[in-house]
């Protein structure tokens, strides 16, 4: 955790020194977040965004580029991550065979934003002014874990195979609209660079190997 808050800090701290050498401390804005998540894990034959959840979060940017609308966004979120199945893994329903898989992490993005709305324009007029695109690099640290099955709560241990890395890197990419001058709604894919698990009774590990994979719907406020 204590990882994970210096990012946010070390990322936040840059974007301030840039606002600062620029000018643009004026411009310096920041808000909330508050969303749904759907998510699964891929690589555990269970396919489907059926783990239910919600984010939060508060975030920060700065222009970088007034001409060509570009901003650099930094956050600080809560996201709940998983995998959810009443179904075997031959995909024949069995009620019996329920698993859940329930994540909490806390993350950092380190977002580009651009928006190209102000490019569609009628007359010399925006038509979509407030439509961004937004991409970059997440940073995440594990909060918490619960694995269950049908026999109840299944214990994650190094030796087991179930534990999940505690760090985890993601990309993520997103469409928002700032539909108000404060308010703005998004929806945003993430997925893991790297494997946040590999189990030890895989048969084949190459092909094993676990992701997080998370579709994102929020409402933002900026300040």
């Amino acid at each position: 955790m204590k990882k994970i808050i210096l990012v946010f800090c070390f990322a936040l701290a840059l974007a301030f020194g840039y606002a600062q050498r620029s000018n643009a401390v004026s411009n310096f804005k920041g808000g909330f977040r508050a969303g749904l998540t759907t998510s699964q894990i891929s690589g555990d034959n269970l396919g489907g965004f059926h783990q239910i959840g919600a984010c939060a979060g508060v975030f920060a940017n700065i222009p970088l580029n007034d001409m060509l609308d570009w901003k650099l966004q930094v956050e600080m979120d809560f996201v709940m991550k998983g995998s959810h199945s009443f179904v075997e893994r031959n995909q024949v329903f069995n009620p019996t065979q329920k698993y859940v898989l329930n994540l909490g992490y806390i993350e950092v993005p380190v977002l580009m934003k651009w928006n190209f709305g102000k490019r569609i324009t009628i007359n010399g007029k925006p038509v979509v002014n407030g439509f961004e695109l937004e991409f970059g690099p997440v940073f995440g640290v594990k909060a918490y874990q619960q694995e269950k099955d049908w026999t109840g709560v299944i214990p994650a241990t190094v030796d087991n195979g179930r534990m999940f890395r505690r760090f985890e890197l993601s990309a993520m990419a997103g469409l928002g609209y700032l539909f108000k001058e404060h308010h703005g709604i998004s929806l945003r894919y993430s997925n893991s660079l790297i494997p946040v698990r590999i189990p030890n009774w895989a048969y084949d590990r190459l092909t094993q190997k676990q992701f997080n994979s998370v579709i994102m719907v929020s409402y933002y406020y900026q300040f």
